[in-house]
């Protein structure tokens, strides 16, 4: 019973350091720039800087609203249509990178084609990324299926390639269920291994006992 009790509080002793309930998280950009070498090129993002972050405070981002980073990306190559055209879908693969202030960052690909339609005088660009999330004394969590949705104004084409500006769009994803799990301090690994060693002592001593 001794030993049984000494388990479940060894087990109690870990589950006090696992991280909080999952929760949707949002990053907000504006201000960048598309651009494209050409009408038929892969789509690029640049420096479109992040202005909010949501679902992160539980891990120190605070749901504050101003410049805290940058958004970059580049498509995977152009499978149908124009970048100025009424329509274009982009293959999976590319890069997506967001990067906080505070050393966060947001890393993957797109998992599957995005798209880049015209609606009215604007562009909506519409995908989906597969990637990792480091926040600063956690453990890198992966992320499946984070939900990109940007507008552009017009697309201009010239001897350089085609661009138009960002008009601002979010990028929102569930973390997994277990959420961030914190990276355990070194002392806090040597208690819990010193708690393990003795554990092994002391049930080898009972079994010793009882074989007497």
């Amino acid at each position: 019973m001794k030993l049984v009790r000494a388990l479940l509080l060894a087990f109690l002793a870990v589950c006090a350091i696992c991280a909080p309930l999952s929760a949707q998280v949002v990053f907000t950009n504006s201000d960048g720039m598309f651009s494209s070498t050409g009408p038929t090129g892969a789509l690029t993002l640049a420096n479109s800087e992040l202005t909010q972050v949501q679902g992160l405070t539980t891990y120190g981002i605070p749901d504050t609203t101003a410049n805290q980073g940058t958004v970059n990306f580049t498509t995977g190559s152009l499978s149908t249509g124009s970048i100025n055209g009424s329509s274009a879908i982009f293959a999976a693969g590319g890069t997506f990178t967001i990067k906080y202030e505070n050393g966060t960052i947001f890393t993957g690909s797109f998992g599957s084609g995005a798209t880049w339609t015209k609606i009215g005088g604007l562009y909506y660009f519409v995908g989906s990324v597969n990637g990792t999330l480091s926040v600063p004394g956690y453990n890198p969590v992966t992320v499946m299926g984070a939900s990109i949705q940007l507008t552009a104004g017009t697309v201009t084409c010239g001897s350089n390639g085609c661009s138009s500006a960002d008009g601002g769009g979010s990028t929102s994803f569930s973390l997994p269920a277990a959420g961030l799990s914190p990276v355990p301090e070194p002392g806090t690994l040597t208690l819990l291994g010193s708690g393990l060693v003795s554990l092994g002592v002391f049930a080898r001593r009972r079994m010793k006992r009882a074989s007497k």
